[in-house]
């Protein structure tokens, strides 16, 4: 049997274990990119950078993102990033841009999927990150919306055509 090699278990829907290189640092990131905020734009050919985009007040502002898995092993190696993303920050004493420790934001996903199975769910809400149960829901009328207006307009093509 061929040796494989996995990360911690995070038991999360699409990721099973803890990521163990920047591919996977990044698979991680997709898996909770709705809750942290960011949009991302396009990647670096060697993943170690992206471009996304962050809300302000006043609009989306662009910036540069970098990835490690651990946040030791991006020291001094700024390269101009607004922000860091990484697994684990085990160097919150390092200066450098602010980090986004993914880990983190895994663990507060489990501990209230965990809330959610002792206390079964009241709605999408509960289940579905901040926001997206109202565009699912905003989807739905909008499909039902564009269902009706074709139903419509065959209606009116039948008529013009007097059938």
């Amino acid at each position: 049997m061929e040796k494989s090699l996995v990360g911690d278990p995070v038991i999360w829907p699409g990721l099973v274990y803890a990521p163990l290189n920047n591919a996977g640092l990044i698979f991680a990131l997709g898996a909770v990119i709705r809750s942290t905020g960011l949009i991302l734009e396009e990647f670096s050919e060697d993943s170690t950078t992206a471009v996304c985009r962050r809300q302000t007040a006043v609009g989306w502002e662009r910036i540069k993102v970098a990835f490690a898995l651990r946040s030791s092993s991006f020291a001094g190696n700024s390269d101009g990033a607004d922000l860091l993303i990484c697994w684990v920050d085990d160097a919150p004493e390092m200066s450098g841009p602010p980090r986004l420790a993914l880990s983190n934001a895994f663990g507060s996903l489990q501990l209230a999927q965990q809330a959610s199975q002792i206390h079964p769910p009241r709605g999408l809400d509960s289940i579905l990150p901040e926001g997206a149960a109202q565009d699912l829901l905003e989807r739905a009328q909008s499909h039902q919306t564009y269902e009706q207006t074709v139903r419509m307009l065959d209606d009116q093509i039948k008529k013009l055509q007097g059938g």
